[in-house]
């Protein structure tokens, strides 16, 4: 390919030519992303994820684009994902939780993508908009075949935010993570059919975090003053070190498919 170069950009592949004076600009660009973590491979190698676990993700910012404008907060952006090699999910269309520090006003985009092991397919696109206040919100991938999880295969997601709209290529903040299907064994299944809305508990022993992240939100905030539901709400954020969670409500979102 000589001087081109493979950026992967949201969820464009962009081919550039070093030598059509760009170069100044592009580099800005592409030290960025190495620093925040977005893919910047040259001849389009990437990174592939374990046979079993997942890579890790950034549960947080771990950065910000030097030019992006977002308003102080004492909580950051979060992902409630366990990140800790094992954040697998039993579902074909699992669901997926953020924190979201800002209010409506202060949004110009959020937008969630689901992409496959390579990063080189989209499998589901939405944007996101928040009703009014700050909170915890969830997307949960449509129920149509198109958007299906594959049993035994790893995908990559991203969670993009911008304050003020811009021509950025890079967000102003952004999260990314992995999960992975895998199949249920006779074991789990036995397990979850006598837990008896206590699901969550079979997930987390077998470390399937995301369905019982998921699963103990759905319960938590559906009857908040069950005092039992609430301890174990509290002690599995302490688990995956996400505590500052622990009193923020579940908010309203709308999702716009793409």
């Amino acid at each position: 390919m000589g001087n081109n170069f493979l950026i992967d950009t949201k969820t464009q592949l962009i081919i550039i030519d070093l030598s059509k004076g760009l170069i100044q600009k592009i580099l800005t660009t592409a030290l960025f992303m190495a620093i925040a973590g977005y893919p910047l491979i040259a001849e389009a190698k990437r990174p592939k994820a374990p046979q079993t676990g997942t890579p890790s993700g950034h549960t947080t910012p771990g950065t910000t684009r030097p030019e992006a404008n977002c308003p102080d907060t004492p909580k950051p952006l979060t992902g409630l994902f366990a990140n800790r090699g094992q954040d697998f999910t039993l579902s074909e269309f699992p669901t997926f939780l953020f924190y979201v520090p800002y209010g409506a006003k202060d949004i110009s985009l959020m937008e969630f993508l689901l992409l496959d092991e390579t990063q080189t397919k989209t499998i589901y696109h939405t944007s996101v908009q928040l009703n009014q206040q700050p909170g915890i919100i969830k997307i949960q991938l449509p129920q149509e075949a198109r958007y299906a999880l594959v049993e035994n295969q790893t995908y990559h997601w991203r969670f993009n935010l911008d304050c003020q709209s811009n021509q950025a290529i890079v967000p102003d903040l952004f999260l990314q993570g992995w999960i992975r299907r895998i199949p249920i064994t006779s074991e789990i299944k036995n397990q979850l059919q006598s837990a008896q809305s206590s699901e969550y508990l079979v997930y987390r022993d077998q470390g399937i975090w995301y369905d019982a992240i998921a699963n103990l939100a759905e319960l938590h905030f559906a009857t908040p003053a069950n005092e039992q539901l609430t301890k174990d709400w509290n002690d599995i954020l302490r688990s995956i070190k996400l505590d500052w969670i622990i009193a923020e409500p579940l908010v309203d979102s709308k999702k716009y498919l793409e």
